[in-house]
């Protein structure tokens, strides 16, 4: 009786201890089943978006995770990187294998929108933002939101960190030598070119080879306020569209044709690099950031150049201020994948990001006091960095900024704090703005066409052959490529779209 007695009371013992460890904190294996119950019920909201993670990914998740919970919101947020170098790939590959997520990053220059939804890897969310995005939707002009949509419905959040109107025109120059040269700031094209010309001669290193800085993908938006027929948006240099909503053929326009002369002269001048076509992107790059070239186009402003050349210094001009034209809407937004078991779940998210400054901050920078500080004027300075000198967690203002409300580093140059940090108030909009070109009818012709761009009409567009000599024989290839029947399709479209909005 006595050893029954033993055992009994040894097996109470046992089962005791049993259920402390399942009840108190000590309890390890219960407590941390709790949270991974709770972690489990919440909705994910995975973000994909190319690039490679900061350091301190994790951390910052965590703390946007703490603050969703805190706030109310069954959700979990996931960032996850993909390298650029097989950013179309993977991607390619999630969608078609079906693998689950909620978020993916879309970049317009590359592969748009209208790419995405007519491939069913987006859906149109105009439900979600109705019910779960109410400050998401107030957080932007309505015309941004006109940018979005296909076939009257909104297929992505545009991501509207700046405003486009201040984004094509401007030129960059080493202001320390114009100021050294006695020259002012450029109003014409030929002021740029006699500018240019100006430099390239007093340059003041042994070595002159020096050159304009192109972008040779984009048309050359900064002459364009000059011409008396602007404003008019182009196309990815193949289409002209007027704000009375012509189509025509941008190769063939007199304003393509001015382009080519003014490259033409630079060319002649020694003013473009006779290899533009074939230089190393690396070696280009490193004449930039060393501000070794004579003027750049678009926005290059830095003060980063001044750390390399002691005394160089750079400013943005616009040769027409007088004009504010929106060519286009966005270049960056995200789309709700529909892979997603819980695609709302994206515009919970979204709208919890644009519904506060701190949410915004949280997300984008991380924890304030810890990896930034607040020093006013939309101005931060970063306390914690990795071992490149870049901050230790920050999500690009380009993937999930927004213009009111993004920070700036606190050596940011005045210049940019200028137009990337507000809104122009009286910019004229293109008229194609909210119109997405579906390129599937001619999907064939399309890809052709601005394949032949490059072989034939490039050359041409940088100066390196002459427009009269060159053009004729370049024009037809560009024909037989199907140059025709994209514009065709493309004003078909268009002409519909406008009939529809009407």
């Amino acid at each position: 009786m006595k050893k029954y007695w033993l055992s009994m009371l040894g097996l109470l013992v046992a089962l005791s201890v049993v259920v402390a460890a399942c009840g108190t904190p000590e309890g390890g294996n219960a407590a941390n089943g709790n949270t991974e119950d709770k972690d489990a019920a919440k909705k994910l909201v995975r973000y994909v978006m190319p690039g490679t993670a900061p350091k301190d990914q994790a951390a910052g998740e965590a703390a946007i995770n703490k603050k969703l919970e805190e706030d109310g919101l069954n959700l979990k947020y996931q960032a996850i990187y993909i390298p650029w170098d097989v950013w179309d790939q993977k991607t390619n590959l999630m969608m078609s294998t079906g693998e689950e997520f909620e978020l993916i990053h879309i970049m317009h220059d590359s592969k748009g929108p209208n790419v995405f939804a007519s491939n069913g890897g987006i859906i149109p969310i105009d439900e979600y933002l109705d019910e779960y995005g109410l400050e998401l939707k107030k957080s932007l002009p309505e015309w941004v939101w006109d940018t979005a949509k296909i076939s009257g419905k909104i297929y992505s959040v545009p991501n509207y960190w700046l405003d486009s109107a201040y984004a094509d025109g401007m030129v960059t120059i080493r202001q320390d030598l114009l100021e050294k040269n006695g020259l002012q700031a450029p109003k014409s094209a030929d002021d740029l070119l006699k500018v240019a010309e100006t430099l390239k001669s007093n340059w003041p290193d042994a070595n002159k080879n020096v050159f304009i800085r192109t972008l040779n993908t984009e048309p050359a938006y900064y002459l364009h306020p000059t011409y008396e027929t602007y404003p008019f948006t182009v196309f990815q240099n193949l289409i002209r569209i007027d704000q009375q909503g012509k189509v025509s053929s941008w190769i063939e326009s007199e304003e393509f044709k001015k382009d080519a002369a003014f490259f033409r002269a630079a060319y002649q001048k020694g003013l473009i690099n006779p290899d533009v076509l074939t230089a190393p992107t690396e070696v280009v790059n490193n004449e930039e950031q060393m501000g070794r070239f004579l003027f750049r186009e678009g926005d290059g402003v830095t003060d980063k150049v001044g750390e390399k050349v002691p005394g160089a210094k750079l400013e943005g001009y616009f040769l027409n201020e007088a004009i504010k034209f929106r060519s286009y809407g966005v270049r960056n937004s995200n789309g709700v994948s529909a892979t997603s078991p819980h695609p709302e779940a994206a515009i919970q998210f979204l709208n919890w990001v644009y519904s506060s400054q701190d949410n915004f901050d949280l997300v984008l920078y991380g924890p304030e006091g810890e990896y930034w500080k607040n020093i006013g004027d939309g101005l931060k300075e970063d306390l914690k960095l990795d071992s490149n000198g870049a901050p230790a967690y920050q999500v690009a203002s380009w993937m999930l900024g927004h213009v009111e409300m993004n920070r700036w580093a606190a050596n940011t140059h005045p210049t940019i704090l200028k137009y990337r940090a507000s809104q122009s108030k009286d910019a004229v909009n293109s008229i194609t703005l909210g119109f997405n070109f579906d390129a599937s009818k001619v999907s064939v012709e399309y890809t052709n066409t601005l394949a032949e761009f490059n072989t034939s009409i490039l050359p041409i567009k940088l100066g390196l052959l002459d427009y009269e000599t060159a053009f004729p024989a370049a024009l037809k290839k560009m024909k037989a490529a199907g140059l025709d029947k994209v514009v065709e399709e493309y004003n078909q479209q268009f002409q519909a779209f406008l009939k529809a909005k009407q």
